[in-house]
């Protein structure tokens, strides 16, 4: 159990965040480079796979018939070692089913860690969906055991969607997501359905109170429509991280 102090430099150090995420942005998996030697290129074809070239470890290819699962690609890219996989705006439940991802070679970015990552985002009309990931550490820089330490809190969601054929029942959810140490458990904890054809700004007791995850525990807020989701749709979340 945590000290009091510990508890009390946590709360003093407390900082609010907002997420955003709009057509074809949010990140499925971030891939950071952990091999010696260097990188070729990061491809996905939405059809089929996707392969990183790189001078150590050769061609590897991850097709989604082998991994159905973005756990499973995960899982089995870190098994590797030539790449590190951190999922971020996503489920490990998700499927990795054909034309859901962007097409074609990643370029490499530099993130707030100052780290190189390869980010393989959903295609959000292929898939039909728009997720974001509430984390203490959206970086590669983050222990496990410094994670622990660390709580968020969703305060609020803003939505503008068109959703085709009209909004489905409870396709807007709330998850928590426990770390891989712990189980990787993903746990449906608040189903709503959402709007559409209009902005909708989600609250709990007027703004007062918000859902806070149990310690090292993430939120993912996610949005599906069985039929479309339109390009100027967007997920805008307001949380506290401490």
């Amino acid at each position: 159990m945590a000290s009091k102090d510990s508890l009390d430099i946590r709360k003093l150090q407390a900082r609010g965040v907002i997420g955003y995420v709009n057509n074809d942005a949010d990140i499925a998996l971030r891939l950071k480079y952990v091999g010696t030697g260097s990188v070729t290129s990061v491809t996905v074809t939405t059809a089929t796979d996707i392969t990183m070239v790189t001078s150590d470890g050769g061609t590897d290819a991850y097709t989604w018939s082998a991994y159905t699962t973005l756990g499973a690609l995960a899982d089995k890219i870190n098994a590797d070692g030539i790449f590190e996989a951190k999922i971020l705006d996503g489920l490990r439940a998700d499927s990795t089913a054909t034309s859901i991802f962007i097409d074609g070679a990643i370029t490499a970015s530099v993130n707030e860690s100052n780290e190189t990552v390869w980010d393989m985002k959903w295609d959000t009309s292929g898939a039909a969906r728009l997720t974001y990931r509430l984390t203490y550490d959206r970086t590669f820089g983050k222990d496990a055991k410094l994670k622990d330490g660390h709580r968020v809190t969703l305060m609020q969601i803003k939505t503008s969607l068109t959703c085709g054929g009209g909004a489905d029942a409870n396709a807007l959810k709330i998850y928590e997501c426990a770390p891989a140490h712990r189980g990787s458990t993903e746990t449906l904890i608040s189903q709503r359905t959402p709007t559409t054809g209009s902005a909708e700004t989600i609250t709990w007791a007027s703004g007062e109170v918000g859902i806070t995850a149990k310690d090292g525990n993430d939120l993912v807020i996610k949005v599906t429509d069985g039929t479309s989701l339109a390009a100027t749709d967007f997920i805008e979340i307001v949380g506290v991280v401490e």
